[in-house]
C-alpha cells in the first residue's frame, strides 16, 4: 500500500519539512524503482509476459507526465503532489516538481536494458509516445519550463532508441523539449546547487539532458542546426559554472564533448564564429581549472 504523505496532492501532505518530505520520497522510490524492475524483466522476457511491460511503461509515462495514473495490477491510483503555481515556474527549486523524475528514470532503465527480443522496444515505443505526446501538447501551451518528469522522458527516449524506431517526425516534436531543459537549467543550475536538495535527481537530470544532446549531435546534426544559437550560450554557462564539486566534472565533459561536436559542424559554423569571441573568453577562463581532466578538455576543444 502506498503511503498517503506519498499519494495525497494535498501540498501540506509532502511540504511539511524536509525530514518528512526525504522519508515521502524516498518511499515513492522505492516503489517506483520495483516496478521498473519488473517491467525490465517482463520486456526482456517477452512472449506472454510483453502486455505487463507495456503496462508498466504506460503507468511510468503518465505518472511522469500528468502526476497521477492507475497501477498496473489495481484499480489503486498514484498520484503526485501537484506543483503549485511558483513551483511550475521554478520546477528546480520545487521539491513536488522533483519527484515527477522518478517514474521518468525508471522508465528510462527499462528502455535502456539490451537483453530480450529484437521488437519490444519498438512495440513500447508504440504504446507510450502517444502519451508522451499529448503531455507536450499541453505543456506546449505554458510559458514555464518544461516540467522536469516530461523533460527527463524526452531525454530517455532520444539516449535509449534508435532515431529508426522514433522516427523522424517524433524526434522533432520532441527536441524543442530538450533544448528548452538546456535552457532553464544553464540559467538556474546555480541556483539549484545552493540550494538544500531532498534527492540528487534534478542534478541527474542534466546529465540525461547533455547526454541527449550529445547524441543527437553526433548522429543527427541536422535535427539541432535551428537550435545552435541558444544551445552554445548555455553549453557556455554550464561549463563556466561555480560548482566545484568533483561530482559536476563529468557534467562538464559532457558539455566540452558538445562543444568541441559543434565546432566541427560544418551547418553550424556561422552560429559558432558569432559566438567566437564568447567561446574564447570562457574557455580562457578554465585553463587553471583544478581538474586536470577539465584543463586538457578546456585545450581539446579550443584546439578544434
Amino acid at each position: 500500500e502506498v503511503n498517503d504523505a506519498a499519494t495525497s496532492r494535498a501540498p501540506s501532505s509532502l511540504l511539511q519539512t524536509p525530514e518528512t518530505l526525504r522519508s515521502s520520497f524516498s518511499q515513492v522510490e522505492d516503489i517506483i524503482s520495483f516496478l521498473g524492475l519488473l517491467g525490465s524483466a517482463a520486456a526482456c522476457k517477452g512472449g506472454p509476459l510483453s502486455p505487463t511491460a507495456d503496462k508498466v511503461a504506460s503507468f511510468l509515462i503518465e505518472l511522469s507526465c500528468t502526476g497521477a495514473s492507475q497501477f498496473p495490477f489495481t484499480e489503486a491510483t498514484l498520484e503526485l503532489v501537484t506543483p503549485s503555481d511558483q513551483g511550475r515556474k521554478h520546477p528546480l527549486l520545487d521539491p513536488a516538481s522533483h519527484a515527477y523524475i522518478l517514474p521518468a528514470s525508471a522508465f528510462g532503465g527499462i528502455i535502456s536494458v539490451q537483453n530480450g527480443g529484437p521488437f519490444w522496444r519498438q512495440r513500447m515505443t508504440h504504446k507510450t509516445l502517444p502519451i508522451l505526446s499529448n503531455a507536450l501538447q499541453l505543456q506546449a501551451k505554458s510559458q514555464n519550463p518544461p516540467s522536469l518528469g516530461t523533460l527527463a522522458v524526452v531525454c530517455h527516449m532520444i539516449c535509449c532508441l534508435p532515431g529508426s524506431i522514433l522516427g523522424e517526425s517524433n524526434i522533432q516534436q520532441i527536441l524543442p523539449t530538450m533544448v528548452a531543459g538546456l535552457v532553464y537549467f544553464s540559467k538556474n543550475f546555480k541556483a539549484l546547487a545552493q540550494s538544500e536538495m531532498i534527492s540528487s535527481k534534478p542534478t541527474d537530470v542534466l546529465s540525461i539532458i547533455l547526454a541527449a544532446l550529445t547524441k543527437i549531435l553526433t548522429i543527427s546534426p541536422e535535427y539541432v542546426t535551428k537550435f545552435i544559437g541558444v544551445i552554445i550560450p548555455s553549453l557556455l554557462l554550464l561549463s563556466s559554472s561555480t560548482e566545484s564539486s568533483e561530482m559536476y566534472i563529468p557534467k562538464q565533459l559532457l558539455v566540452f564533448q558538445c562543444l568541441e561536436t559543434i565546432a566541427k559542424h560544418t551547418q553550424a559554423r556561422n552560429s559558432i564564429l558569432r559566438e567566437k569571441d564568447q567561446v574564447v573568453a570562457v574557455l580562457s577562463a578554465l585553463v587553471d581549472h583544478p581538474s586536470m581532466i577539465i584543463r586538457n578538455a578546456v585545450v581539446q576543444v579550443r584546439n578544434v
